[in-house]
């Protein structure tokens, strides 16, 4: 079997501190390390190289083609016996060595450890070997006895896969070369002996001194317009004049702090010259002897900040009634001047990149050599994006610390944790890349990850940090170099920087503890004391029911009871109705007999008769002996009782008959008696009269068929004919006699004197039947009024049932509003029952069950109780103690060595010094995350690169490139460099278009671009669903990205409470979120022609808005303790000078307002933040027509600083640019999805849209709705 053989290296400590390292990201590993207190990497060796035989996976990790000499060799054994139980299935241990090549008897020297990807199999770089491992010690050698693994043939077969890399790095370290000669060849600068900061007017002020008038001059104008920095006189080797050190002295590696300062005042007050007497009599303390000149110049340098410096002391200015306010504005003040060097030199940004240059050569020799670098298949593919490893499958995250992440977002996530080498995220304006990075960061922190998070700038380190729940597993620290580089960090960095990373840490320990030890006892009590409130709650609720259905009980009864008594008032009414219509009836009856007695009215059929009416009945029957003829016999009115007041009827008619026609009968007897023996008529007549009769016997039976007019008429006048003869005739003619049974006798009278004696003697008998007739009806008469006067009739009453009635609907009431009650006491009980979750539950079965789970949360709660009794004080002291605002501060100056070694997450920017890491005491990392990638050189990111196991790239190459110096206010590419340079013809410069040319992928964002293009979809994704942008202002970015972003949030709202409205078109409303002003001409319609970087027609229209905005803002209530944030965003720093002085024309001498919190500065320090509302300033205006051809790489052309710009934006984006300089220029847009550009007219699209959508203006109708709007809020 062959053999690998190893001996132990002289120099251990790198692999004593791999193995430190991995321990702290591999708890588990503990276990085999127990009781091993020295000599930590032999004790691992020995449990790395297996006793027996293993296979194992080697590779080449040399830069540089000396195979003949030595190869670093990577050695991986996969399924490890002794470590694989205590690792992850996806990770293995590494082991890399030294191997000396020409050895006759080859043996590995370890080296390094790192932990690295588990695979079955050997990647495309390994080489499979099978064989058994010796140690050989001090003085030993390979056996010659046993095969060697370590052969000249292994030496062939095993890829050189860094070879390549090597060579492209040689490059990077010519470039490095050729940018350290560019410092060299522009290196000016002036000392300066003190400096001042003047609080009233914003500058410092520098005394400088120079070698003559002549020097002076010239470092002057070099100097002017540029972005100027101060630094320390071990910059110089010459403490008085400026010059820099040669690439090879050893004085260039001293610590430099530096200052970025501004530029100078522009115009007459940018210095002023003294006297050496005047600066004698000033600053005593200088001595003039001192100065190696022997005609000094000494001047006033009067330098306007940077605007990140006004924009802090704006921030801080105070209200000036508030004394305390005043104080500490003073205290902030002086902070700030405490970074800022005494005394030293004074020279452009790019000057600082010296030390960095330094730092960036150093990290490539690091490289070549496999020196700290922790990720040693880095050169494999960091040109070759093939050769990284893919993943076997995506992990499964089941728990996400930000649940609001969308699909892309935790595709990306996953990536992110999946990739072994390398991952690429692009992630465009708004599409949420920091909150990516801080789930990402979170769940490697999970996996026991150590993370480096860094980036080109400050900025957006500070912001990634922000982004990140504070979790206790969670230890982040920010690290920067003393001074310069710790006055970069944001406000948000410090949070994590020095003993406030300490506090914030104790912060999430006491949120931890708490909430696992603490909470859960009083939440255990709180909830035992919610529900013994709810079920006190829900027993009053309970007897409440109770008492309302007891109430509803007792009306109901009431109710049965009172229907009662209603039906028994109801009987006795009907009873009293009887009896009061019985009563009636009789006193009706009474009332018709008694009309009847008296003949006024017709008698009723079934009146019943009393005894007296029928003796009067009775006497009329008499009438018959008279020979009266009756219409009814005496035994009709015996036996037909039910018609006797009818037949009483008749009879009385019959006498009334009889009794009217008495003073007839008197009449005729006296006549009879006259006429004597004979008769009355002619026989003649009587014949006539009986012919009549007869004939009106037929008519009349006649008109019983036929009833017709005719006959009726006819009948009646032969009954007129007859009465006719017989009152002729000799007969009596009066109708009573018809009434007599003897008739006959008084009709046709032979005998007149006998008739008249029969008549008379008749007659005689009427008067005394009537005589006793009126005396019975009389007394009837008299009788039935006595029963009528009698008569007591009571009038049926029905106030008892309508009391009754009354008391019935009072309890009808009582008995609604019960049941109203009832219902509400329902709908209480419900929604009592809902604040414990009881569904479909009535509420005596939710008590049952409550009093059941008190019991049981009471036991469980002791039960805690007891378990916890002897950590409960302890925890409650410790979160006492962490929350106590003075141990953070206290423990870190015990304890910040310590705590820093073992933060799991440390922050640093691309170009921090290395020093910083190594002065912390860490050592490398699992994964390094680098953001805004696309800022960054390719050389830029080495450092962050090789400082881990596995690197994510987050950017955009569709943002701002990389700037060329240093400083955070550079504003000019390395390209903008070589055309102003071009433009000046200085053949002797450095800065030409070859050296572009042939740089120019270490200048730009290409390699992330051609990593992320020709990476497989595994270890890359884009990001396209936006979350900042109003839809219409992401319209306008869209045309940077194909059309592929969208909007996550396209239905909320985005007020930004704005209104501008001109005389004939509304520019900016509640619908309206985006406007162009187009400034090709001012406010007074005037082509504006000043090709310069700054332009004030745009300062004053951007002064006019702010003021405008503040005013709308005061309105919508806002206020000094709430502002509305407005930024404000030019492509140069004059620009925001301009800006600046226009505000405090317009604002009374003040730069804040009332109302509104507005931060101006460059685009490049806008990139990664957003704001509300963002007004833009595009400076460039030549005057000339559109049409006119203009160079492409300009700032305001170019499509990535336009991107970057209007993307800040979230509600209102107002864009301030002349249309002239930008509508028909070309843009070599990037393709999104494959290598290459496409040349497309982007801008003249967009103000093709903008125009479609109303939504430019002219600068002149821009200003009249500014002051439209200023005069409607005056009047309201």
């Amino acid at each position: 079997m062959a053999a690998l053989f190893w001996k132990l290296s002289d120099r251990e400590t790198r692999l004593e501190q791999n193995i430190t390292h991995i321990l702290k990201a591999k708890p588990s590993l503990e276990p085999l390390f127990e009781n091993v207190a020295s000599d930590i990497s032999t004790h691992f060796l020995n449990i790395f190289f297996p006793s027996m035989p293993t296979v194992c996976y080697v590779a080449n990790l040399s830069l540089q083609d000396k195979s003949a000499q030595r190869i670093n060799l990577a050695i991986r054994i996969p399924q490890h016996p002794a470590f694989s139980a205590y690792l992850d299935e996806h990770s293995s241990l590494v082991v890399i060595g030294y191997w000396g090549t020409r050895s006759s008897t080859p043996y590995l020297i370890p080296e390094s450890v790192i932990i690295s990807h588990n695979s079955e199999h050997p990647t495309n770089y390994e080489h499979e070997l099978e064989c058994e491992y010796q140690f050989l010690g001090e003085g030993e050698y390979p056996s010659r006895g046993i095969q060697n693994v370590l052969t000249p043939q292994l030496v062939e077969e095993l890829p050189k896969i860094s070879v390549l890399a090597n060579e492209r790095l040689e490059e990077w370290r010519k470039f490095l070369g050729f940018k350290k000669e560019l410092i060299r060849q522009k290196s000016v600068g002036l000392r300066y002996l003190t400096i001042n900061y003047d609080e009233q007017k914003h500058i410092f002020k520098l005394l400088a001194i120079a070698n003559s008038q002549q020097d002076f001059e010239l470092v002057r104008r070099a100097l002017a317009r540029k972005d100027l920095q101060l630094f320390d006189l071990n910059t110089s080797t010459d403490p008085w004049k400026f010059e820099l050190p040669s690439l090879e002295d050893k004085r260039q590696n001293k610590q430099k702090v530096k200052f970025e300062l501004g530029q100078f005042k522009r115009g007459k007050n940018a210095f002023s010259l003294l006297n050496p007497d005047e600066v004698k009599n000033v600053f005593q303390h200088i001595d003039l002897k001192d100065i190696p000149f022997s005609a000094p110049v000494f001047a006033w340098l009067n330098i306007e900040p940077t605007e990140d410096w006004k924009n802090k002391v704006t921030n801080l200015v105070p209200d000036q009634s508030d004394e305390e306010a005043i104080l500490q504005y003073r205290e902030d003040i002086k902070e700030m001047l405490e970074t800022v060097p005494s005394t030293g030199f004074v020279s452009f940004a790019l000057i600082g990149d010296w030390s960095l240059v330094d730092r960036q050569d150093r990290i490539l020799r690091n490289l070549k050599q496999n020196e700290n670098c922790y990720a040693p298949y880095l050169s494999s593919y960091l040109f070759d994006i093939t050769q990284a490893q893919l993943p076997n499958l995506l992990p499964e995250i089941k728990e996400w610390f930000n649940s609001n992440l969308n699909d892309a977002q935790k595709r990306a996530v996953q990536k992110m944790l999946a990739a072994p080498d390398l991952c690429l995220i692009q992630g465009p304006p708004g599409t949420g890349k920091t909150t990516v990075i801080a789930e990402a960061i979170l769940q490697l922190v999970k996996q026991g990850k150590t993370i480096l998070l860094s980036s080109q700038s400050h900025d957006a380190i500070d912001n990634a940090l922000s982004r990140i729940t504070n979790h206790p597993s969670l230890r982040a620290v920010r690290l920067a170099k003393q001074g310069r580089g710790r006055d970069k960090i944001t406000e948000e960095g410090k949070l994590f920087s020095g003993e406030q990373a300490l506090a914030r840490h104790y912060e999430a320990l006491s949120h931890d503890i708490q909430a696992r030890f603490l909470t859960p006892l009083q939440q255990q009590e709180a909830q035992i004391d919610a529900l013994k409130t709810w079920l006190n709650q829900a027993e009053f609720l309970q007897l409440d029911a109770q008492k309302l259905e007891q109430q509803r009980q007792s009306i109901k009864q009431q109710g049965i009871e009172k229907r009662q008594q209603q039906q028994q008032a109801q009987n006795a009414f009907e009873q009293q109705q009887l009896e009061y219509r019985a009563h009636q009836q009789q006193l009706v009856e009474l009332q018709q007999l008694q009309d009847l007695l008296a003949g006024q009215s017709i008698a009723p059929q079934g009146l019943v008769l009393p005894d007296m009416i029928k003796n009067i009945a009775d006497r009329l029957f008499e009438l018959d002996s008279y020979q009266v003829q009756l219409p009814f016999q005496i035994t009709d009115f015996r036996f037909y009782p039910e018609s006797q007041a009818q037949i009483l009827m008749a009879l009385l008619d019959v006498w009334q008959n009889i009794h009217s026609s008495l003073e007839v009968m008197e009449q005729d007897i006296t006549r009879l008696q006259q006429a004597g023996q004979g008769s009355l008529t002619s026989i003649e007549t009587q014949l006539k009269v009986q012919q009549l009769q007869q004939e009106i016997e037929q008519l009349a039976n006649q008109m019983d068929l036929d009833d017709s007019e005719e006959i009726s008429n006819l009948w009646r006048l032969k009954r007129r004919e007859v009465n006719q003869l017989k009152q002729q005739s000799g007969g009596l003619t009066h109708e009573c006699y018809q009434l007599f049974k003897d008739r006959n006798q008084f009709l046709n009278i032979t005998n007149a004197q006998s008739t008249a004696m029969l008549l008379a003697e008749r007659l005689e008998k009427f008067k005394q039947f009537e005589q006793c007739l009126n005396g019975q009806i009389t007394e009837a008469s008299q009788s039935l009024t006595a029963q009528m006067h009698a008569f007591e009739i009571n009038i049926p009453n029905d106030a008892p049932i309508k009391q009754i009635e009354r008391e019935i609907t009072n309890l009808l009431d009582q008995y609604k509003m019960i049941e109203i009650q009832l219902q509400k006491q329902q709908h209480a009980e419900q929604q009592h029952l809902q604040q414990q979750n009881f569904q479909n539950s009535n509420l005596s079965e939710s008590i049952k069950s409550t009093q059941n789970h008190i019991s049981y949360l009471q036991q469980q709660y002791q039960e805690s109780k007891a378990q916890n009794q002897n950590w409960h004080g302890l925890f409650e002291d410790w979160v006492q103690s962490l929350n106590n605002p003075q141990q953070s501060k206290l423990d870190w100056e015990l304890m910040s060595q310590e705590y820093t070694q073992n933060c799991n997450l440390v922050a640093i920017s691309c170009n921090e010094n290395s020093r910083t890491l190594q002065d912390a005491g860490i050592d490398g990392f699992d994964v390094v995350i680098i953001d805004e990638v696309s800022k960054a050189t390719p050389i830029e990111l080495l450092m962050p690169l090789m400082r881990a196991r596995k690197a994510i790239l987050v950017g955009d190459h569709r943002q701002l490139p990389p700037m060329f110096q240093e400083g955070q206010d550079a504003t000019e590419t390395f390209e903008d460099l070589v055309e102003v340079e071009d433009e000046n013809q200085d053949r002797s410069n450095l800065l030409t278009k070859d050296n572009f040319k042939r740089y120019e992928k270490l200048v730009t964002a290409s390699l992330f671009k051609e990593l992320f293009e020709k990476a497989p979809d595994v270890l890359r994704e884009r990001l396209t669903t936006q979350f900042r942008m109003h839809p219409s202002i992401m319209k306008m970015i869209n045309y940077f990205y194909d059309g592929q972003l969208t909007c996550g949030n396209p239905d909320e709202p985005r007020e930004h409470q704005v209104v501008l409205k001109s005389k004939l078109n509304t520019l900016v409303d509640a619908n309206k979120h985006l406007l162009w002003v187009d400034t090709s001409n001012d406010e007074k319609g005037v082509s504006y022609r000043d090709d310069e970087s700054s332009n004030v027609t745009e300062a004053k229209l951007i002064a006019k808005t702010l003021i405008n905005i503040n005013l709308q803002m005061k309105q919508q209530g806002y206020h000094s303790k709430n502002k509305q944030k407005v930024g404000v965003v030019s492509f140069y720093q004059s620009q925001c000078r301009t800006i600046r002085d226009e505000i405090r024309k317009a604002n009374g001498g003040k730069l804040d307002f009332d109302a509104i919190h507005v931060e101006i500065n460059t685009v490049i320090r806008y990139q990664g933040k957003e704001k509300p509302i963002i007004l833009i300033s595009l400076v460039r205006n030549d005057g000339k027509p559109k049409e006119y051809r203009r160079s492409s790489r300009a700032n305001i052309a170019r499509f990535e600083f336009i991107n970057v710009a209007m993307s800040r934006a979230q509600n209102l984006l107002i864009v301030f640019g002349a249309r002239n300089m930008l509508e028909l220029r070309d843009v070599n847009l990037p393709n999104m999805d494959k290598p290459g550009t496409s040349k497309r007219k982007i801008y003249q699209d967009i103000f093709n849209r903008l125009d479609r959508e109303g939504q430019v203006c002219t600068a002149r109708e821009f200003i009249q709705a500014c002051e439209i709007s200023k005069s409607q809020v005056a009047k309201s």
